[in-house]
């Protein structure tokens, strides 16, 4: 897949990812005002966003740039598979 993601896009996908984990941490161990169910519910879907972003800061390839027609990535063409 064709890489569209440069290393600022890269960098801040990484950082939010890592915010997101964190966030999810702490929704685990401060959250029991939210109920059990709905507590497990945020931090689970914290940490699916973190998934999404971590991952495509490592893959450098957003689908979401893609359709929007977004480009970013300033590297070696020669390296996209």
């Amino acid at each position: 897949m064709k890489k569209n993601v440069g290393k600022t896009e890269k960098t801040v996908r990484l950082l939010g990812g890592l915010a997101f984990v964190g966030a999810s941490m702490a929704t685990i161990a401060f959250g029991e005002s939210l109920g059990a169910g709905r507590q497990g519910l945020i931090a689970a879907a914290m940490l699916l966003v973190a998934a999404v972003l971590l991952a495509s800061a490592g893959a450098q390839t957003c689908p979401a740039n893609r359709v929007l027609g977004r480009d970013t990535y300033d590297g070696d063409r020669s390296e996209d598979d």
